[in-house]
Parts: structure tokens; sequence; C-alpha cells
């Protein structure tokens, strides 16, 4: 064989006993908490399948070359709902028996007789695991029509239920996939098939390309009797091909043409070729989200994706758009470049909403722009009780990674800082980050690096990402003919903000928190100013009395913001001003000063 034999645990040598056991056999020192303790670093977790998606149960082989740091007699890895079989550690030129113990519900320690490292080993365990037909985490299959499937959705912490890996974001490997299913059975992987064989079984054994680094959670293959819709090329030749169920990939045609006009977009403002080589959707018939990113095999709920002709409507099709545009986006952000953590999953989450929002905005004409994404603000922010920034430390904390909160409140973010440091600075820093942290990980300090913006910028990032509530800002205009006139702004709230302004006869500006702005002595002074210009701060404005002057000068954008302050709290003259505002001619707008979203 080529790098590695093919050798699966359903045609292993005889396994000692003493290795058969999934319970501790002696006693081993209290698991890690939660987090691996960052004393063995993977470089390559390399996996063998054995999957029939009509039995209930799988058999695989992982491993795992990793450096180990210090000298060590246990290595922990992440594991769940596994049986190991057989474990060895290879080191120094040598193979060492080990013991593998499954462990706090989570783990798999390998334990060896005497203490070896610090160096490079190779880790190896023969298991077997469940295929559930219930459960949406993990490899799981599920039965359609007469046919059955198995999938894999490993987002967050999941993929300790298909092979024992180092399962964290910071952990990115190359990952070397080998798959053994029925003959009449296809199967996808992340990468291309790099070759195929027929065992002595008749099974097909299929040997996919390497990976690039990526983390666990976003490694997946399926495996089924699939049709298959071949969608040609997307963007800079990217193969296309949708993956559905028996009997629909007639329903893929409009996932594709989507894809064809989204994948260029983000090509475009990334400045970087879609960086995984292939791009396949898989339609499945359920879903624990509504889609998952993995590089090369992004999965979607089939409602999500598929549509027959007759249902190509409108709205379904931007619906189909909007999923898409989200997760091609996590391939630059969340693939090629992940969060260090789970604490900063906001620079994968929240990315993917502003991005995908901003190539959709290209359809909409310049008056139009961001209303979309005003409403969806305004949403997080009448639930803001939570920060972006979450650190996690079990599994019930994982459950809250994906709250509504990082991906809203940090996709305004973004389009907060665009408005402050301009839309060309943010492109080129963005850029930036992506090429710095290739194929690794960032964190949000590793963003405002790049971002290159003022003094203020990591203060009013962290302040506004680790912290709660909407901050709210009032300002006053005096106008003093000997020294000039001033807008002073003032803001109520935790967090550093920057208040964009427009004034009349005065242009536009910025400021950081409270702030006074001073004009020429002698200039006009302004009749109205606002203090929300483009409507892209995440901030309320306070206002005294309704800003009835400035209504005939503000876009949409700023309109559709000023309804929603108005709401929020009593304005001498707010009524009479929502009143009028239903009258909008822009059906957000009219909307939302009727109360009706």
């Amino acid at each position: 064989m080529e790098r590695y034999n093919l050798y699966f645990v359903s045609r292993s040598r005889p396994i000692a006993s003493w290795l058969l056991c999934a319970c501790p056999l002696f006693a081993l020192p209290p698991p890690p908490s939660f987090l691996l303790p960052g004393d063995v670093v993977p470089m390559r977790h390399i996996i063998e399948l054995t999957i029939d998606p009509t039995r209930p149960t799988f058999d695989g082989w992982a491993r795992i070359e990793a450096g180990l740091q210090t000298r060590a007699s246990i290595v922990w890895l992440n594991a769940k709902d596994l049986v190991p079989k057989e474990a060895s550690v290879e080191f120094d030129g040598r193979v060492y028996p080990a013991r593998a113990q499954t462990a706090g519900g989570e783990f798999i320690a390998l334990e060896l007789a005497s203490p070896i490292g610090p160096g490079r080993a190779t880790l190896s365990i023969r298991y077997q695991g469940r295929l559930d037909e219930k459960s949406l985490a993990g490899l799981y299959r599920r039965k359609v029509g007469d046919d059955w499937y198995a999938f894999t959705t490993f987002t967050p912490i999941e993929a300790r239920r298909a092979f024992p890996c180092f399962d964290e974001p910071r952990f990115k490997t190359p990952w070397e996939m080998t798959i053994r299913v029925k003959p009449g059975d296809n199967v996808f992987a992340n990468t291309r098939p790099m070759s195929e064989v027929e065992d002595a079984d008749g099974m097909r054994v299929v040997r996919f390309a390497p990976t690039e680094p990526l983390p666990a959670e976003v490694i997946a293959f399926a495996v089924g009797p699939f049709d298959l819709f071949d969608g040609g090329t997307a963007g800079h030749g990217t193969p296309l091909r949708v993956a559905t169920t028996r009997g629909r990939a007639a329903e893929a045609g409009y996932a594709v043409r989507a894809a064809r006009e989204v994948l260029p977009r983000l090509e475009a403002y990334t400045g970087i070729p879609y960086p995984f080589g292939k791009l396949d959707f898989v339609a499945l018939p359920e879903e624990a989200f509504g889609a998952v990113e993995n590089p090369g095999l992004i999965t979607y709920r089939a409602r999500a994706l598929l549509a027959a002709p007759a249902q190509e409507t409108p709205q379904r099709a931007l619906a189909i758009r909007s999923i898409e545009a989200h997760e091609i986006a996590h391939q630059w952000f969340g693939n090629l470049v992940t969060q260090a953590s789970w604490e900063d999953v906001w620079l994968s989450e929240g990315f993917a909403t502003w991005l995908a929002a901003k190539v959709l905005d290209q359809e909409q004409p310049p008056e139009r722009k961001h209303l979309a994404a005003i409403a969806a603000r305004e949403r997080i922010m009448r639930a803001d009780n939570r920060p972006v920034r979450l650190a996690m430390r079990n599994r019930d904390d994982t459950k809250k990674v994906y709250n509504p909160i990082v991906y809203q409140k940090g996709a305004a973010l973004l389009t907060m800082l665009e408005s402050w440091l301009g839309e060309d600075r943010v492109q080129r820093g963005l850029r930036a980050y992506l090429g710095a942290h290739r194929f690794g990980n960032a964190a949000t300090d590793d963003l405002a690096a790049a971002l290159a913006g003022p003094p203020e910028l990591r203060a009013v990032m962290r302040g506004f990402l680790d912290s709660t509530g909407v901050p709210e800002v009032s300002g006053r205009v005096r106008c003093d003919p000997d020294a000039g006139p001033s807008l002073t702004i003032e803001q109520k709230g935790s967090a550093a903000i920057p208040v964009c302004w427009r004034a009349e006869g005065q242009g536009e500006g910025c400021a950081v928190s409270s702030r006074t702005v001073t004009w020429p002595r002698g200039s006009e002074c302004p009749g109205w100013f606002y203090l929300n210009a483009g409507g892209a701060g995440y901030y309320r404005t306070a206002w005294s009395h309704a800003p009835l002057e400035a209504l005939p000068h503000l876009t949409p954008a700023e309109r559709l913001t000023l309804v929603y302050d108005l709401r929020a709290r009593k304005t001498a003259g707010g009524a009479a001003l929502l009143k009028q505002l239903a009258a909008d001619p822009e059906p957000e707008i009219a909307r939302a000063a009727e109360g009706k979203n």
C-alpha cells in the first residue's frame, strides 16, 4: 500500500482480553475537567472507519501523530461513547502497548507502563462506536424510504463520538480519512477521493486526500445511496455538487445557481479564492442545526437547501441564498482562520452573519442596504442579556456557544467598526488578518491588531464583546457666537463605543464615548443633528425631542434606526413622528413604526 496499509478492526488479529474493557482496570488520576491539558499537541489525525448504515455500530482505527511536551505515562484524548479495543504508542522507534480506558464521559486515557517523552509519538487506538438512529450528534444514521444513510454533525464537541481525537478548535491538524463502505453506497468527505480498492470482503475502501489543517468539529463525511447533482464549477473554478437522498437530486438546481452567485462575491471581498478544493453540499433529512460549514462538505437540512422548480419563489430563493452565503463565508472565517477557543466563536459566527448580509446587500439598491441587518440587530438589542464572549467550562456550557447574541451582536460590532474606521480600511485589515493566520487560529486581539485602528479600538471591541446591555447616547448643540457651535455627546453604559454623527452644514464624524465636538468660530449653528450616521451603531439615541428637522435628510437605514429608538422610550413628539413614519415609502420602516416588527 501507499503511506499506510488498510487494516481495520473487523479484520484485526486477536486482541488481549485486558485491552477490551471500556471501564477502568487500574486507578487513573482524575480526567481533565473539560479542556485537554495541552501537554500533548496533535500534528496529524489518521482515521480509518468501516461504516454500514444498516448496522447500529461502526468500527474505527485512529492514529494520531502528536508532540509530547513533557515526560508522561498517561495521554488524554477526547472520546465519547466509544469502546476501545486495542491501543499502543509508538515513540522513538519503539511500539509500546497501552491500556485504553474511558473516563469522565468525555475522555480516553492511554496508560503506559512507564513514562515516555518529550518528543514525537504516534497514538493508536482501535475501537467500536454506536451509529445512533435517534441522536443528531456525532456519527449517526437515518432511514429514508427503504434506504439507510450515515451522516455527521460534529460541531461543537461531537467529533469525539466518531473517533478519539483532540476535539477543541485550538487543535488544527491535517486529517487523512479512509472509509470502508458497502458496494452501492456512495461516500463523501471533506476532500476528494485519492484511491478506491475492493477488499477481500467485497467492501469498497475509499481513501481521501489529506485535508488542510482543520479542527475536529468541521471534519465531515456521509455514506449511503445518494443521488448527485453535478453543478459544474463556481468562482475560481471550484467543482460544485449537491448530494441528496434517493430521488431528490432534481430539487438541487437552485442551490447550485445560488452558490454560483454567492461564491464569487466572497472571493472578491476576501481577495482569496475558495481555499478547500471542492464544494459539495449534502442535503440531510434531519440536522441539529440549519447547516454546518464543514469545508468541502457543507451539510444542510434538506428543507433549507432543496426546492422543487414549482417552489422557487422569490422568498424561497432568498432564503437559500442567505443560508448558503452564511455557510460559504465560514470557509474564510471559521475554517481558513479558526477561533483559538470557543470564547471567540464570534470570529466565526459573527463574521459569517455580517459577511453574508454584506454580499446579499449587493442585490439591493443603495437606499435599501442594511435594513434587514438593522431589523436583526433590533431583535438582539431587546434580548441583550449575556456577553458575546463566554468561556466554555463543561458540556452544558457548549450549549450556549451558538446563542443568537454571538451571531447578531458580533455582526453588529463589525457593522459599527466599518462605519467608524471606513469600509476600505476594514477590508484591508480583514485581508491582512486572513493572510496572517491562514490555516491557523486567531483571537479577538489578533483581529484588532490586523485592523490597525486608533488606540481606542481594543477597548471598544473588548467592552462591546464582554459586556451586556445596550448603551445609550444623547447629544445637545450649543450655539456660541464667540467660541463657535459645538455638539456635546454623552454616553450611558459600560462599553466604550464610537458614536458617528451627522449635522446640518457640518458634515459628519465619529467620537468615542462622551465628547464635545467644536466647529469653527463663525460657522453656522446646525439646525439638526443625528447621532447614528448610517444607522450602524449598536446603541440607542435618547432624544429629548423628536428630531423633526432631521427627518427629511435621513437615509432609510437612519429612519429605521430612529423608529426603534423612538419606540424604546417616551420622547416629546415621538408618537407624532412615529405616526408620520408609518407612511414611509420603505415597507420595513412603515411596519416598524406601526409596531409590527
